[in-house]
């Protein structure tokens, strides 16, 4: 498929702004970006399928959106709705740093309310890890920048624990592509002969919505560990 990184003109360097996090220039502006985190404000946000939960790991530190570890032995879960509506065809920058051994993702495409328990019910998710660090990371599809379960990134460009990443995620009707710092990690098309071989002999099978919502909400997985986010951009495309 044609690359959509290419069709937008989008690199990393051109999602820089002028050193101020959480913050759009005049350029991004223009071009119809928005912020999601504003660097101060957490109220436009809600845990999936539980509205009226307190966001109490969810804190803000600095300049960053951080997500504080589980407890041990919880199993509550904490994942993070950041859109305040579902959104069609865009595209969605960001910049995270993993913990030492931690697990993460980017939800997107999901269904809202609450007739789905988890957001991979019927949402597809970049997965985000310190590959060094988890066990997954022994895992081909389940490494930083993979479509999670389903397709391996082309290479790990991903950044150690501790240091910050640039990724991008775009949607362009069935076109999807997945960015980690400036490289294609991964690109497929929703509905092709490929992709339904690729579900049908995995997890998402019993779900007959996975990856069929045609507008939905964007999430940052709670998967127990710290993670830390900024400059999490989305520009609606036509």
């Amino acid at each position: 498929m044609t690359g959509l990184g290419n069709i937008f003109g989008c690199s990393k360097s051109d999602m820089s702004s002028d050193g101020t996090a959480n913050s759009l220039t005049a350029t991004e502006t223009s071009q119809g970006w928005k912020l999601l985190f504003d660097g101060s404000d957490l109220s436009g946000y809600q845990i999936f399928g539980i509205p009226t939960a307190d966001l109490d790991r969810w804190k803000i530190e600095g300049e960053t959106l951080s997500l504080s570890p589980r407890a041990e032995g919880s199993k509550s879960k904490a994942d993070l709705v950041i859109t305040s509506q579902p959104i069609g065809d865009f595209e969605f920058s960001f910049e995270w740093r993993m913990s030492e051994g931690g697990n993460g993702g980017i939800f997107y495409k999901v269904k809202g309310g609450t007739s789905y328990e988890k957001p991979w019910h019927t949402g597809l998710e970049m997965q985000l890890l310190d590959n060094a660090g988890h066990e997954e990371g022994l895992i081909t599809t389940h490494r930083s920048g993979d479509l999670y379960d389903l397709i391996a990134s082309k290479s790990d460009t991903s950044h150690p624990a501790g240091e910050w990443n640039h990724s991008r995620i775009l949607v362009q009707g069935n076109q999807v592509e997945q960015w980690m710092n400036g490289s294609l990690a991964v690109s497929f098309e929703i509905g092709s002969s490929e992709w339904n071989s690729l579900v049908s002999n995995s997890k998402y099978a019993e779900w007959p919505e996975y990856a069929k919502i045609a507008k939905g909400h964007l999430i940052l997985q709670d998967h127990g560990d710290q993670i830390w986010f900024k400059n999490l951009k989305i520009r609606e495309l036509k």
